[in-house]
């Protein structure tokens, strides 16, 4: 689609998935979206922390076909791998929301998770933080935020 910003492809550290799972505070009953979720290393984190529902959006074939593998290597149920561009979709049903995203769609993101998103959600970013939502906690350049 024209003129919706993409995100590129970067591996997330195992130390640094591990620590947006603690930040997220994941409970069985949250429904996470994991936005450009590359080759599901968050994703697979999260529903092994015992979450209800990950979608893990990615467009890339070959990368949602390795998230796809080490899926079923894990035997994990609760991760829907959805191949549609996440800025087509409603994100209300998610109280958490996790994204590797670059700066030139910080801007856009915020605006679309702050419209969409129910209030007590929480999104995690890797490295780049948003301008105008104030951060709950921040640790080794992960960021939360709480929708207000």
């Amino acid at each position: 689609m024209q003129g919706i910003p993409k995100i590129p492809y970067f591996t997330t550290s195992r130390y640094r998935v591990t620590t947006m799972v603690e930040l997220s505070q994941a409970k069985i009953s949250d429904i996470a979206a994991d936005l450009g979720s590359g080759d599901g290393r968050i994703s697979i984190a999260l529903a092994k922390s015992g979450i209800k529902r990950i979608d893990a959006y990615e467009i890339n074939d070959d990368l949602r076909q390795l998230s796809s593998s080490l899926i079923k290597k894990e035997d994990l149920t609760n991760i829907n791998l959805i191949n549609k561009d996440f800025w087509t979709v409603n994100l209300s049903i998610y109280s958490i929301i996790v994204c590797y995203p670059m700066p030139s769609i910080m801007g856009r993101l915020e605006r679309k998770l702050k419209e969409e998103l129910h209030p007590g959600a929480r999104v995690l970013l890797n490295y780049f933080p948003f301008l105008h939502w104030k951060e709950e906690a921040i640790k080794d350049n992960i960021h939360l935020y709480l929708k207000k």
